[in-house]
């Protein structure tokens, strides 16, 4: 009999702890500059800012996906380091986005004009803590300030 009310509670208290959790909150792009050029491919680094609504914390600990602006697909970014996401805070995420620069070149025209313009990502995200890590989808639509993403 004990032994079931021990794994009774076991039960209990680990299902307890696989409560839903929020979304990430995205709040940003910041930090856009240039790695590499070239004529067919270039390199952008950026930091994406999210912050965590849960109480506890996790890793990040890697993400892909493609990145398009303003419907013109720009390209393939990843994040190939592992992110501490702190509990109830803001932080980075390090993204590469390797960019097609044609596609860019035909945009960035239409893009001198305007104020802002409409950022698009896609993919998948592995995260979590504790040795359990799982995929999560990755999904943000939004209009940027052009100015800010390059300051």
């Amino acid at each position: 009999m004990a032994k079931y009310l021990v794994a009774a509670l076991a039960a209990i208290i680990f299902l307890a702890s696989c409560r839903s959790l929020k979304d990430p909150v995205f709040n940003g792009i910041e930090n856009v500059s240039v790695g590499e050029i070239g004529l067919d491919n270039s390199l952008l680094t950026l930091n994406l800012k999210y912050f965590n609504p849960n109480s506890s914390g996790g890793k990040l600990k890697n993400a892909s996906g493609n990145a398009w602006m303003d419907d013109t697909y720009l390209g393939h970014f990843t994040v190939d380091s592992t992110v501490h996401i702190p509990a109830k805070d803001s932080f980075l995420i390090p993204v590469k986005l390797a960019v097609d620069m044609k596609k860019l070149l035909k945009n960035s025209f239409a893009a001198l004009f305007k104020k802002e313009v409409m950022i698009r990502i896609e993919g998948e995200a592995k995260a979590g803590k504790g040795g359990f890590y799982r995929k999560f989808p990755v999904k943000y639509e939004g209009k940027q300030d052009i100015a800010e993403l390059f300051q």
